[in-house]
């Protein structure tokens, strides 16, 4: 899993320009066709050379601003996709990065917030990080949540739904308006999904789970009048039962919570138990805690 292989240890140096630059070395073969690469894209507003030297100055630029060449390199290539899948896996709530403990995830999560990452879209999944962060520590996230919305509109869609979900948990207790808010503009993001986004299999059902999750969290616990646990049942069920393990997990603890309100014990123990079977497949630690209170809620 990104994120989980050596270069993910304690202390690991940030990843700088320098570092950029031999990654998009390794996939192009030299600095002299990756600046001819560059070159052609801008139509040789600046000749291939003048362009190669601009590269070889960000180059020891370490994790300095990146300048107008940093842009445009950002803006051409991308950042390789080894980096990327990693900020995104400290980013989502649904990966293992949620089961560290709080002071090794914000170590990790450190080195990454600085150039040519805090230069790029991908940004957004640090500070989708340090949100989920300070909410694991019971902290205003809002301010950091405002950072990432101002890179939003460039950002993937995972990316904006991620934040949509934790928008919507951050201002639930708070104005239950702006969470309405959030939760509609995460449905209508899952609308737009079609083949040609970049949305991922795995992680539009992750996604989806929570966004089922959260509608049914309301119907159970509502803020006023009766729960409706028949309503809650009929939204998890609305999670596919072969999806990825963290989505099965939250299928199953979901319907076994609201099985328990009925005083269904038998049915809400049998999704105790599948949900425990999930969360240990999956490794997760947070998740196979939440199987077990419910299996000793039965």
């Amino acid at each position: 899993m990104p994120g989980q292989e050596s270069g993910q240890e304690r202390g690991q140096a940030a990843f700088d320009w320098g570092d950029y630059l031999e990654a998009l070395i390794g996939e192009r073969g030299s600095l002299t066709l990756v600046a001819q690469h560059l070159a052609e894209r801008r139509a040789f507003a600046e000749d291939a050379a003048s362009v190669e030297r601009g590269l070889r100055r960000l180059r020891g630029r370490g994790n300095k601003d990146g300048g107008v060449w940093g842009q445009r390199l950002l803006r051409c290539f991308g950042l390789p996709g080894a980096v990327a899948d990693r900020v995104r896996w400290m980013g989502q709530y649904h990966t293992r990065f949620t089961d560290l403990p709080a002071s090794l995830a914000e170590e990790l999560l450190q080195p990454w917030d600085r150039p040519p990452i805090s230069e790029s879209p991908a940004r957004i999944w640090v500070l989708l990080g340090r949100a989920s962060l300070a909410l694991r520590r019971r902290q205003d996230a809002r301010a950091i949540l405002e950072q990432a919305t101002l890179l939003a509109a460039q950002a993937e869609v995972a990316a904006r739904i991620e934040l949509a979900l934790v928008q919507a948990f951050t201002w639930e207790r708070v104005d239950r308006a702006v969470a309405d808010e959030a939760l509609d503009q995460a449905g209508a993001l899952f609308e737009e999904d079609s083949p040609e986004t970049d949305l991922r299999e795995d992680d539009r059902a992750c996604l989806f789970a929570r966004w089922i999750d959260q509608h049914a969290y309301r119907l159970n616990k509502p803020t006023v009048g009766e729960p409706d646990h028949h309503g809650a049942i009929a939204l998890y069920r609305r999670i596919p039962e072969d999806g990825p393990l963290f989505a099965r997990c939250r299928r199953e603890n979901g319907l076994g919570w609201a099985r328990l309100r009925l005083g269904e014990g038998e049915q809400a123990r049998a999704h105790a138990l599948a949900g425990v079977e999930a969360a240990g497949d999956a490794g997760s630690l947070r998740m196979r805690a939440m199987a077990l209170n419910l299996l000793a809620a039965c």
